[in-house]
């Protein structure tokens, strides 16, 4: 049994390539021994109060963070609201003192019929993992760019549903495929990006047994890791 195909979309950076992509913006992540590398850093959900500042997180641990002295972003300016985030912090008992909150990005779903081409422009895996709390595949890429800071705002990427096979027991099997556009951008330096897949939240409603597949194109070929419920 295949299901309708449909196209999880989102841009990396400000440039909208059609009218259907929701613009998002991308950080440069801290990596090696830079100023964040001391503190701990976790994926998670994080909330806003009534003035857009941070004041309390859920890590896909499963431990809730509570903020004695909240942060903002200039990327979450939306008062009272959810986003998804990799927060930098510093682990003090009962008083866990934020440093930096960097945006992840999160497919949004839309119809394949919407989109003219498919694009699988390959970029470098880098890893693909199931959140502890059961609510996210997270993925990290390498996108190749032109200068070395990062330039990546004319790359688009999604997820897009290729297939959903129902088994004769009832089990479902769902396979995405990584969507990714270059856009024409030269290729010499490579920076990350994170993309949060939900597990809950999708038209499919996978259960207990079920699995999911992301698909994804690289350099050295197509890279599939699979994940069960």
């Amino acid at each position: 049994m295949r299901s309708p195909r449909i196209i999880v979309f989102l841009v990396v950076g400000v440039v909208v390539l059609t009218s259907l992509i929701t613009a998002c913006t991308t950080n440069d992540y801290d990596t090696g021994d830079g100023k964040l590398s001391y503190f701990r850093a976790d994926f998670v959900d994080i909330y806003t109060n009534s003035k857009s500042y941070f004041v309390n997180a859920m890590t896909d641990d499963g431990d809730t963070l509570v903020f004695t002295n909240p942060i903002s972003a200039k990327w979450a300016s939306t008062p009272d609201s959810a986003y998804r985030a990799l927060l930098y912090y510093n682990k003090v008992e009962n008083q866990p003192q934020p440093r930096v909150a960097y945006s992840v990005l999160v497919p949004k779903l839309r119809p394949l019929k919407n989109v003219k081409t498919m694009y699988n422009d390959p970029v470098k895996m880098e890893s693909a993992w199931r959140s502890k709390n059961g609510r996210y595949v997270n993925l990290c890429v390498g996108l190749v760019t032109g200068t070395k800071e990062g330039d990546d705002s004319k790359h688009a990427m999604g997820m897009v549903c290729d297939t959903l096979v129902v088994n004769d027991n009832g089990q479902k099997h769902l396979h995405l495929r990584l969507y990714h556009y270059r856009n024409g951008m030269p290729e010499y330096y490579t920076t990350k990006v994170y993309l949060s897949i939900p597990l809950k939240n999708n038209p499919y409603h996978l259960g207990t047994g079920d699995s999911m597949s992301v698909s994804v194109n690289t350099y050295d070929g197509w890279v599939t890791r699979t994940f069960t419920y």
